[in-house]
């Protein structure tokens, strides 16, 4: 019998078998192509819960070619870290990254969400009522708090 596959929102930190159905809604790589290079996304799951997931160099070279930003897979095992870096593009309290034995299939998942934009109000902005540290829309909100009196 198929396991059911994890919600990200279930994501705690207490397993690290998972199992995940997921869109991959942004895909970047950030390093040297080729050298020291990592591939970063951001996975939303049927429920429109993201969490960020991390390929580090070690494990590019098995999956890049795999990891296609929109498409759709069922993906197993990850390292489960806390999401307490100065930067954070996902608001959820973990992330994931890629270990030797995560296994990634694409797989056919067209009821998966596409990406959600998640804007922050104007107003919000301009009363500083924001997370700080979190990347909005391509912006960290560090970048927004020294110009807020620009707008």
């Amino acid at each position: 019998m198929a396991r059911i596959p994890n919600k990200n929102r279930s994501i705690d930190g207490s397993k690290e078998t998972l199992k995940l159905a997921v869109r991959i809604t942004d895909l970047w790589f950030v390093g040297t192509p080729n050298k020291s290079e990592q591939a970063e996304m951001v996975f939303i799951d049927s429920e429109g819960d993201q969490i960020h997931a991390i390929c580090k160099s070690d494990h590019l070279k098995s999956w890049k070619a795999d990891l296609k930003e929109n498409c759709t897979y069922v993906m197993h095992n990850f390292k489960v870290v806390k999401n307490d870096g100065q930067f954070r593009v996902c608001e959820h309290e973990y992330k994931l990254f890629f270990i030797g034995v995560t296994v990634v299939r694409e797989a056919d998942l067209h009821e998966l969400p596409f990406k959600e934009f998640r804007f922050v109000e104007f107003a919000n902005v301009v009363a500083s009522n924001f997370v700080s540290g979190m990347l909005v829309g391509g912006l960290s909100a560090c970048f927004i708090e020294k110009y807020q009196g620009c707008f």
